[in-house]
């Protein structure tokens, strides 16, 4: 791990634990703890390179170098922060490798599988992280009475807040920083390319969101009753607003700012007796985002799976699936006396191209005959695969005659293709059909097979009408 990186680590971990301090409403407990997202993102991101600077920022800020200058050295205080540091680094540690692994090996699984599956890792390494820190301050001080049983809770949602929201955040910093590549992370980012990149819109949405939480904030201020303090939750309104169509980054940049908001607001305008309100409101809103999150994130992958409904990959027309549908549609729509025609053609020999030039030259020749024959088109036309090297020609507004003669023009222009150092004369046997009303598009596309089969019994490089 480069130096700087380790740097970046240990000086985010120790700031971040004073800006936690700013915002605490209880003695080391705040309404969200920063530096757990930056030990869980450390190891998520960076894997067991995250040890060294987590645990060296948790014993800089846990040692207290100024009282051990102050009254002398003090072993057993290097002991219990020795002990501290590590507990909270093995429990993070073991929580960001974890999601490491499972980000990693199941890549595959649907988004919503993974992230429900982050969100248990995030619990479960916060309550370890939560109860082994309570274990060594129990043990370290006879101050407090019953601290397990009274501060887990507020220690582990704190926690458990700083890691939804710091993590997002540091899985964009930290792999630019390393140079790292993580495909398991960009996945979350994909639907991204599809929105605008414009941040005026983020503004405003996050900047209305700002103004409700002062607003909720002042209000709860002024009539000091607890039930004001539950109008923050319709924040998410919001919050969701921003993940639904914004870019993820955003998403998460704004998770960021309203938690950090509240947090400060909870002593701004004087609102602790309500801390554990707002720090649940926090909780939910985080665990609201990240499902969201999966809501572009399907779409994007519904966009996907429609393209390739669509669009065939290799010649780039329209699938057979994508043209059954425009012709039924032409078909309900027409009038009683309008005619179309449909015209089903394969290349010929197409199988000895593959066996003799291999089947790279054979998707060339598929290629670069789709691309020519979209240019002879007319505008009306509609040129699809129907599968392998066989092709449809949607004719609307024509009858079987003027059709057969529109297939003719098509064969004579079929090419001869020059593919490396190749010349291939390419050919075709055609079978052209009137489409029937109340005929199925499957049963048109029959009859067209038949008279495509007759053509390359007469021959092929011919074109057979269907009566």
């Amino acid at each position: 791990m480069k130096i700087s990186t380790f740097v970046f680590v240990f000086a985010l971990w120790v700031s971040s634990f004073y800006a936690s301090n700013l915002m605490a409403y209880a003695e080391f407990i705040s309404l969200w703890y920063m530096p757990a997202g930056v030990s869980f993102a450390a190891f998520l991101v960076l894997g067991k390179r995250g040890f060294f600077p987590v645990f060296f920022g948790i014993w800089f800020v846990s040692f207290h170098f100024q009282t051990q200058f102050e009254n002398g050295f003090d072993p057993t205080h290097l002991a219990t922060s020795l002990l501290f540091s590590l507990v909270h680094t093995l429990s993070y540690g073991a929580g960001g490798l974890t999601a490491r692994f499972w980000l990693s090996h199941y890549v595959q699984k649907p988004m919503p599988l993974k992230i429900i599956g982050l969100l248990v890792i995030f619990i479960v390494s916060a309550l370890f992280a939560t109860f082994s820190g309570l274990l060594v301050w129990a043990y370290a001080t006879d101050d407090y009475q019953n601290i397990i049983a009274d501060g887990w809770f507020a220690w582990w949602l704190g926690d458990l807040i700083g890691v939804i929201v710091v993590t997002p955040i540091l899985t964009i910093i930290l792999p630019k920083l390393t140079g790292q590549k993580l495909s398991w992370i960009e996945i979350f980012f994909e639907h991204d390319k599809r929105l605008s990149p414009n941040y005026a819109s983020f503004i405003v949405k996050l900047s209305l969101a700002i103004v409700i939480i002062i607003s909720i904030m002042l209000l709860d201020h002024a009539i000091d009753h607890p039930g004001v303090a539950y109008f923050i939750f319709f924040l998410a309104i919001p919050q969701l607003w921003i993940v639904f169509t914004e870019r993820t980054s955003r998403a998460s940049i704004s998770l960021l700012v309203i938690t950090s908001v509240i947090a400060f607001g909870v002593g701004l305008f004087n609102v602790t007796d309500q801390a554990i309100t707002y720090q649940f409101a926090l909780f939910v809103m985080a665990f609201m985002a990240y499902f969201a999150i999966t809501v572009p994130a399907l779409a994007q992958q519904n966009n996907a799976l429609k393209e390739l409904a669509m669009l065939d990959l290799l010649t780039q027309l329209p699938t057979r699936w994508l043209t059954k549908t425009l012709v039924e549609q032409v078909i309900k729509s027409s009038k009683p006396n309008q005619n179309h025609s449909l015209a089903l053609f394969d290349i010929d020999r197409f199988a000895l191209i593959n066996n003799e030039y291999g089947e790279d030259v054979g998707d060339k020749v598929l290629q670069q005959l789709s691309a020519i024959l979209k240019t002879e088109l007319r505008d009306s036309e509609i040129l699809s695969r129907y599968r392998g090297d066989r092709f449809i020609v949607f004719m609307p507004n024509l009858d079987l005659s003027q059709a057969q003669q529109r297939a003719e023009e098509i064969r004579r222009k079929m090419p001869v293709l020059r593919i490396d150092e190749l010349v291939l004369p390419i050919r075709g046997s055609f079978g052209v059909v009137q489409v029937q009303f109340g005929e199925s598009f499957d049963e048109t596309i029959q009859r067209a097979q038949q008279a495509t089969s007759e053509a390359k019994q007469k021959g092929r490089n011919k074109v057979v009408v269907a009566v």
